[in-house]
């Protein structure tokens, strides 16, 4: 009613005044003009006494609220998975760094006569010495862990594969061997990183890199709801590695679990 008072005042008014003084006619301009705002006015009315109308309104509000709210919280999970993706590689790059200084005894290292570093000897098979660095190993290894932390890990398995296969004796192998391990179990094919970190386990027990394969393990087969498995190996974990960040992983899976009713 407000709208309808506020026409007639502005353009109703003068014609009321005018008509008062004159016959209207029909086709007087002033009130067709008049006729044509007086329906426009009903129109209005009729939109603003629809109540309907009203809660569609209220309700496609309610919507944008909701779409807003949503769209802040994907931004928010984008900038997490962001940040948990340069935090998992720059963990890669840490880790890997300091098993390398260990398993190739600072490249400064070799075995005396009256007997071998053993962190080093441990890190290879036959004759290889953790200061025997085949040629070039280092850089190719490290090209492929590049990738690893890329996330190309099709390209870093690959790139492993043909690592292993050329430097057999380097001292870094089962490093190679638990990245591939990594890079399978990333992808999700849990089944492929059981292979690389059994390679390890079994191949090199004494390296740097047993402890945490052994660890995944574990891990792979609990993804794969081979959840006696799992337990059996997580346990394992404890008993051989007693105090040590695998050992401390390993408990807690198996709370995780026991609270999952695994």
């Amino acid at each position: 009613m407000k709208v309808r008072t506020c026409i007639y005042l502005a353009v109703g008014l003068p014609a009321l005044l005018a008509g008062c003084s004159t016959t209207v006619r029909p086709d007087d301009p002033v009130y067709i003009r008049q006729q044509q705002l007086e329906a426009r006015v009903d129109r209005l009315d009729q939109i603003f006494n629809n109540q309907s109308l009203a809660n569609l309104s209220q309700n496609l509000d309610n919507l944008q609220g909701q779409v807003n709210e949503l769209r802040g919280e994907v931004q928010v999970l984008q900038h997490d998975q962001q940040l948990t993706t340069k935090q998992q590689r720059d963990l890669y790059s840490d880790l890997d760094k300091r098993l390398q200084k260990l398993e190739l005894g600072l490249n400064t290292a070799r075995p005396s006569a009256s007997g071998a570093n053993p962190m080093i000897s441990a890190a290879v098979t036959g004759t290889a010495t953790g200061a025997a660095v085949i040629g070039g190993d280092q850089a190719a290894y490290q090209q492929n862990f590049n990738l690893l932390k890329q996330g190309r890990y099709e390209d870093a398995i690959n790139g492993f594969t043909n690592f292993i296969q050329q430097f057999p004796q380097s001292p870094l192998v089962p490093n190679a061997e638990f990245w591939m391990g990594e890079a399978h179990y990333q992808m999700s094919d849990f089944q492929g990183a059981l292979v690389n970190y059994q390679a390890v386990v079994q191949g090199y027990p004494n390296s740097g890199k047993a402890p945490d394969a052994l660890l995944k393990i574990g891990y792979s087969q609990y993804e794969m709801q081979e959840y006696n498995a799992a337990r059996k190996t997580l346990g394992s974990v404890i008993k051989q590695y007693p105090g040590t960040s695998a050992a401390s992983l390993a408990k807690q899976r198996l709370e995780r679990m026991r609270k999952e009713g695994h």
